[in-house]
Formats: structure tokens, C-alpha cells, sequence
């Protein structure tokens, strides 16, 4: 049984409230995990099945929890009742379900299936279902926005209002997402498989393109629920864990990605004041930032170096080291920052890396230059409704003394923003230049 990862010693005379909230922590650490397996089990085109086995075994923790109060080791009782769930699944509709062509026989018999099912619950087992869960719901079937919110959903634990919060999208959209990334699964389109060979290298890059895209959800200011960006984080840097640490899927670019969660989620405690205003990087107290995971970023990048092959994330991760090595803001190394951005530039071409790097230029050569380039950016009217391109013009109009300008472009962002943090930051902004 798989080893304790939520104790709980003494809850016998707990409010229902509590059990809930107990409930909510176990669904978020524990669903993706029990899904996973479930979906070996019944078949991936079953997988609505395994989703609601797994619903019967939470409905089943409340009603008993509440009246019995919450086991010594829940996750135990969890895994457990799902386990026999599942094995009630099987004997009962045994004649009426069709599960996938590797379907294990001896899931069939009452005498074998206890021990089998024993085994797929074991940690390592655990981990490659997840794995095989990562894949398949990345398949290209399944169309890119519904990938994301079905390994967030699925693997990740997270609930529909959370993933509608964190995209900014509403709950209904992200739930017909989800129906359409279900009928691939229940269509037969999706295998429960990790690829090999060149699917394997195909597939491998949608999965890290996804992992990426949640990311950045995690570190952009387009929302304000801090904890549900540091929860987005620390999930992307757990998947890519279980990318790296499977030999199959261990490649220089899933741990350059690695990597770059590490650095990037190191910094997130320093986003922040006190007073829960954003403070940009020159702003920040370097001592808040999580020694522990940059040294996991640093052994990362480095055993990304194998190999000849520079992905997008090996660049972007030189990046950040180049941010989490400087002892201060002074100190940063912004000619290699630019080295790395020219070489980012040819690798993965777009405006908006071509904005970022106007901001490094403006480091090295000025207010003015940065304005310059940015003017000259190939297709930088894409980036007109994108409330950071007027806030860094305003930043940098203000820089040169050129305040009409400051003033117009701050107003432009503050009509695009959506962030009260970002709010906050582009009002003082304003302020300091009207008053």
C-alpha cells in the first residue's frame, strides 16, 4: 500500500467543516494519483468510470468520516477503498463493460485481482500510470487549451473553479473543455500508454509545451490568488519530476524545463510585500528567495548540458540562473542575459521575447535604445492589447523624462490589466508622474 503522505493523528470529534477541508487536501494530493491507476484498470476509454469510482470513494469518506471520525492514516483508507471499489467495479459489470486490449486477465478472477490491484497501488507503479496519465492526456487528439485543463483536472487535482481562476476563463468554458478532451478518451482515441521512438519524442515535446503553458500561468500577474499560482508551480515542477525521473522520458529538455520551474519558483516569495503589493526584481529582498530550490535548478541545468541539442528551455533557464546567481540587482550579468535572448530569438522567434529583450538592451544602453527596438519589433502591434508592453513603455517614457507619452501608455495598461497587484503598481506609477 502506498506509503503515507497525509497524517492525520487524532480528528475523532472533528466538525463537519473540518472533514471537508480534509477531504479537499486529500482530492488535491491524492486524485491524480488513484485516477491513474483506476485508468489502467477499467481502460482509458473507461476513464469516466475511473473517475467515478474515485468520486464513490470520497462520498463514502465523508459519510464515514463525519460519523466515525477521520482515520489515523486517511490516505491509506483512501487508497484502500478504492482499491475494493474497484474490485466491486469489476466482478459486478464484468459482462458489461469492454476494457482495453492490455487488460490485465487476472483482474478477472476474485482470486487474483486483490493482489493484483495490491501491486498497481505500490509507489513505483503509481508513478508510471501518472506518467502514462500525462501522456494521454496530451494526446494530439485532444485540442491544445483542453489538454491543459485536463492534466490540471486529472493529474493535478485541481478543481473546475480553480483552473477557470488561474486562465481567467469561465468554469463553464473549462468544463467544455474537459467534455471534449472525455470524448477522446471514451471514442477509443487515446491509449494509456508511455510512446516510444519517435512518437515518443513527438509527444514528449506536446507534454512539455503543456507543462510550460501552466507555468506560466503560475508566475504571470494576470490573477491574484497567490495560492493558487504557488500551487500551479510546485505541481509543474512535480510533473516534470516524474518526467525526469522515468528512463524513458529523461531528456536534456525536460530537465532544462525542470530547471526553469526551479529557478522561477525560487523567486515567487519575494514577488510579493508585506503589504501585498507586487515589487519588481530591483525591489526585492534576495534573502526570500528559496536557496534550496535554485541549487535544484543548478544540478538540473546541468545535467541538462548532455547532448547537443538546445531547446528553448535550456535558454530560458540559463536565463533565470543569470537572475538567481546575483547576489543583487546590481550585480545581474545582463550582457550574457542579451547573449542568451539573441540565441532565444533564433531558437523560438516572437515579439514578445523580442520585448523582453528590449528590456535587458535598456539595462546595458538606456531608456531610449530600449523605446528604439521596441518600435522596430516585426509584428509588435500583435502585442497592442497586452497591458506589459505599455506598462515597460511607460516605464521607460518616464526614464527619459518624456511624460505625456509615460502617462498615455501607463493609462493604456491600466485599461488591459487585470491583476489588482499589477493595478496597484501602474497607479503609483501615474501618481509619481502627476503629482
Amino acid at each position: 500500500m502506498q506509503a503515507v503522505l497525509f497524517n492525520i493523528t487524532s480528528f475523532k470529534s472533528m466538525s463537519i467543516t473540518s472533514v471537508h477541508y480534509i477531504i479537499e487536501e486529500l482530492t488535491k494530493k491524492e486524485s491524480g494519483k488513484i485516477i491513474a491507476v483506476l485508468t489502467r484498470v477499467f481502460g482509458p476509454h473507461n476513464f469516466e468510470l475511473a473517475e467515478d469510482v474515485f468520486q464513490d470513494v470520497l462520498i463514502k469518506a465523508l459519510e464515514s468520516w463525519q460519523e466515525k471520525g477521520v482515520p489515523d492514516n486517511p490516505t491509506a483508507w483512501l487508497y484502500r477503498a478504492a482499491k475494493n471499489r474497484a474490485i466491486d467495479m469489476l466482478r459486478k459489470y464484468r459482462h458489461e463493460y469492454t476494457y482495453g486490449d492490455d487488460h490485465n486477465p487476472l483482474l478477472d478472477s476474485e482470486y487474483t485481482a486483490n493482489t493484483v490491484l495490491e501491486d498497481y497501488f505500490k509507489e513505483h507503479e503509481i508513478k508510471d500510470d501518472q506518467l502514462r496519465m500525462i501522456f494521454a492526456c496530451c494526446h494530439p487528439d485532444i485540442a491544445k487549451e483542453a489538454q491543459t485543463a485536463m492534466v490540471l483536472k486529472t493529474i493535478s487535482g485541481f478543481s473546475i473553479p480553480q483552473i477557470a481562476k488561474a486562465f481567467i476563463t469561465s468554469k463553464d468554458t473549462i468544463e467544455k473543455r474537459l467534455y471534449r478532451a472525455r470524448k477522446a478518451f471514451r471514442d477509443g482515441k487515446v491509449a494509456f500508454t508511455i510512446p516510444t521512438g519517435d512518437e515518443l519524442i513527438a509527444r514528449l515535446e506536446n507534454v512539455l509545451k503543456t507543462i510550460y503553458l501552466i507555468f506560466n500561468e503560475s508566475y504571470s500577474s494576470s490573477y491574484d490568488d497567490e495560492l493558487i499560482k504557488e500551487s500551479l508551480a510546485l505541481d509543474t515542477i512535480r510533473l516534470c519530476t516524474l518526467i525526469v525521473e522515468h528512463p524513458s522520458t529523461c531528456r536534456p529538455e525536460a530537465r532544462a524545463l525542470l530547471a526553469l520551474c526551479y529557478f522561477h519558483t525560487a523567486r515567487m516569495p519575494g514577488r510579493i510585500s508585506a503589504s501585498g503589493d507586487l515589487l519588481l526584481m530591483s525591489e526585492q529582498n534576495r534573502s526570500l528567495w528559496n536557496k534550496d530550490f535554485i541549487d535544484a535548478g543548478i544540478h538540473q541545468l546541468t545535467l541538462a548540458a548532455e547532448g547537443s541539442n538546445i531547446s528553448r528551455y535550456h535558454v530560458e533557464a540559463a536565463i533565470a540562473y543569470e537572475h538567481c546567481k546575483a547576489e543583487t540587482y546590481d550585480a545581474t550579468d545582463w550582457r550574457m542575459i542579451l547573449e542568451y535572448y539573441n540565441i532565444l530569438q533564433q531558437i523560438e522567434p516572437s515579439p514578445i521575447i523580442l520585448l523582453n529583450r528590449a528590456v535587458v538592451l535598456k539595462e546595458l544602453e538606456g531608456a531610449a535604445k530600449a523605446i528604439e527596438v521596441i518600435k522596430s519589433i516585426p509584428g509588435i502591434n500583435y502585442l497592442d492589447k497586452y497591458y506589459l508592453l505599455h506598462a515597460i513603455l511607460g516605464k521607460l517614457y518616464s526614464e527619459i523624462g518624456s511624460k505625456i507619452d509615460a502617462i498615455k501608455h501607463f493609462e493604456k495598461a491600466l485599461s488591459l490589466v487585470v491583476s489588482t497587484a499589477e493595478r496597484k503598481l501602474i497607479n503609483k506609477e501615474l501618481k509619481e508622474l502627476t503629482s
